[in-house]
């Protein structure tokens, strides 16, 4: 099917700018990406439900399981537990469906490089340490000129930029700015062999919860509440989360202690979100990803968003005879998708700042996932 653009400038190398590179390749679409990171970072990303088709469509959920931690389709997870290993929740019921696959957990770096491959294989270039200097919509065209000088013109410009998106307050000033959720988030790839018995430990200082990698690491994620206005070294990061860690009695946390180093690189973010109304395209631009709709990663389906919404904007940018339609059918597939999650991430982040009854979490968790099962 012959796509209504033929070219398109993508600003962001992360989950979503990849993922969009490989879609409108594989639409037939030419693609440039640039990234301002010299190298990818981050710790382990979850791809569950319908997110792990969209992994499929893509063509890189084969070689990404491969290297994955594996979750059974349905599985009930993660399960809650209370400091001392006692269950406070089984975990949230997972829907399936005849012919659903099954979620993993991947370290990001590695997803990024196999989909880097998949794009550049499908012709797209990736260009590192370069981002947009400006851009100008002229006629039905759009020229961006990036950081090195280079100007070029194409037929749509994609912004997959992430939460801090400068594509976004270029294309859409009045937008409302990340919100901080009240909680910092510590992720730390602790080294060693698997645990048993992987979920969610409850104490007074925070939650943590952990899965294993099958290269020998295990990827451990924490929640801490913390004022708007604390902003924390990285001393006092560590300190925070060997508070954690010392406050939780169950023989898994226990064990992840003993692995605990002053070394252990740690990283630490505030937990923020943002879900930009619609609509994120003007003219011949579209937002996608966290740049439109970041979210806290309670319902751990952030990542999974972004690559929904590539594979839809591939789908759309071949099914629709103008730029002008596409952009409007994604719009309408797309926006109270990601809203779900945003909107049900921000009050699980709330209810665990207000110590709220697990069982009510994953009765709100199961009500998205619910949502969520329907194709994308």
């Amino acid at each position: 099917m012959k796509t209504c653009i033929s070219s398109a400038f993508i600003v962001g190398g992360g989950i979503a700018g990849l993922s969009a590179a490989i879609a409108l390749s594989r639409a037939g679409i030419r693609c440039d990406v640039v990234e301002i990171a010299e190298a990818p970072l981050g710790s382990s990303i979850g791809i569950s439900g319908r997110a792990a088709e969209a992994l499929a469509e893509l063509g890189v959920y084969d070689a990404a399981r491969g290297l994955a931690h594996v979750w059974e389709v349905g599985a009930n997870v993660p399960t809650v537990s209370d400091a001392e290993g006692r269950q406070l929740s089984p975990g949230p019921t997972r829907p399936t469906w005849p012919g659903a696959i099954e979620s993993i957990g991947i370290y990001r770096p590695k997803l990024l490089e196999i989909m880097s491959e998949k794009a550049r294989r499908l012709g797209a270039t990736i260009r590192r340490g370069l981002t947009v200097r400006d851009f100008r919509f002229v006629g039905d065209a759009v020229v961006v000129t990036t950081t090195d000088g280079e100007r070029k013109r194409y037929d749509l410009l994609v912004g997959a930029d992430g939460i801090k998106s400068t594509m976004r307050a270029s294309l859409l000033p009045d937008a409302p700015s990340p919100a901080y959720a009240g909680q910092l988030s510590i992720r730390w790839m602790a080294p060693g062999p698997a645990l048993p018995d992987e979920g969610w430990f409850v104490s007074p200082v925070g939650q943590l919860g952990f899965y294993s990698h099958p290269e020998g690491t295990i990827y451990v994620a924490a929640h801490v509440d913390m004022e708007e206005e604390e902003r924390l070294s990285d001393e006092e990061v560590h300190e925070v989360y060997l508070r954690l860690l010392n406050s939780i009695s169950a023989p898994q946390v226990v064990e992840l202690r003993k692995r605990y180093t002053r070394d252990a690189e740690l990283i630490a973010t505030r937990f923020e979100s943002i879900l930009v109304p619609p609509p994120w395209h003007v003219e011949r631009a579209v937002l996608i990803g966290d740049a439109a709709h970041a979210t806290t990663a309670h319902l751990g389906m952030g990542g999974g968003m972004a690559l929904e919404d590539s594979v839809v904007l591939g789908q759309c940018l071949e099914g629709a005879a103008t730029l002008p339609q596409a952009l409007e059918d994604f719009m309408k597939r797309r926006y109270e998708r990601v809203r779900t999650v945003v909107e049900t991430s921000r009050q699980l982040s709330r209810r665990e700042q207000e110590n709220a009854d697990p069982a009510g979490n994953q009765k709100l968790m199961t009500e998205a996932f619910n949502v969520l099962a329907k194709p994308y």
